[in-house]
């Protein structure tokens, strides 16, 4: 059955017992949410802002924290009190998630780093959206692109959301290595070229191409300039010096 399949190679891949696809990434992080009873979230300023709604519609409180030069949150200014920390691995970019391992429940947002090493090691719970702007983009839009979690806890979220786009993502698996390779090589033509990119240093699945110039286009609106009471005085720093180049494998 697609849904045994399904499970046994995300789960394996993410390090991980289980594993299922709901209806989409936003999806998937609320049900992180309720599995991992969380009240204090964390959450960088540089995400997707459907990471924040999801954690409001838990009813959880949310504190977005300042991302470093790497565009990656700041471990060292997630709030004490806060019992879960939600790190993407923005733009393909290794974020640090083993440093507060063993200090916070870790949901883990592999949507846009897939073909990095390690994902879900050092995690609680990991998700990946499936729509057509994150890395593994067999969806067709955000409501209904899909969203993958994988978990350690024997409990069921229902019937797999859609056999169709599973069966799909079972497809992509095994072109992941491809797929990275194409991306790194992508991103070398530009950092050969004397472009600058943001994680150049660092493991990156290069979904998108960053670097600090004249910019052109935003990649994203910080959330602390979405949702009011946050100080992020790094990111205000250089959010309008950032601009980025689309990588296709």
């Amino acid at each position: 059955m697609i849904s045994t399949e399904f499970s046994k190679i995300w789960s394996s891949y993410f390090n991980k017992e289980h594993a299922t696809l709901v209806e989409n990434g936003k999806t998937a992080i609320f049900e992180a949410l309720k599995i991992l009873n969380s009240k204090h979230v964390a959450l960088p300023t540089y995400t997707c802002h459907r990471v924040l709604q999801a954690c409001l519609d838990a009813g959880a409180t949310p504190y977005i924290v300042d991302c470093g030069l790497d565009l990656q949150i700041n471990v060292n200014k997630i709030p004490n009190h806060v019992d879960t920390v939600i790190i993407p691995h923005m733009f393909g970019i290794q974020a640090d998630v083993k440093s507060i391992s063993n200090k916070f429940k870790i949901i883990e947002d592999c949507s846009q780093c897939i073909g990095i090493q390690d994902l879900g090691k050092y995690s609680d719970i990991v998700i990946a959206s499936t729509g057509p702007t994150k890395w593994l983009n067999v969806g067709k839009d955000k409501e209904q692109g899909g969203g993958i979690i994988a978990y350690n806890i024997d409990i069921s979220l229902g019937e797999i959301y859609s056999p169709p786009i599973a069966s799909k993502l079972n497809q992509m698996y095994l072109e992941i290595p491809k797929m990275l390779e194409s991306r790194i090589n992508k991103a070398s033509e530009f950092i050969n070229a004397g472009v600058d990119l943001i994680g150049k240093d660092q493991p990156n699945a290069w979904l998108r191409a960053l670097y600090f110039g004249s910019q052109k286009r935003i990649p994203y609106t910080p959330l602390h300039d979405m949702y009011p009471g946050f100080k992020c005085p790094i990111v205000d720093n250089y959010k309008n010096k950032l601009d980025w180049i689309s990588i296709f494998p």
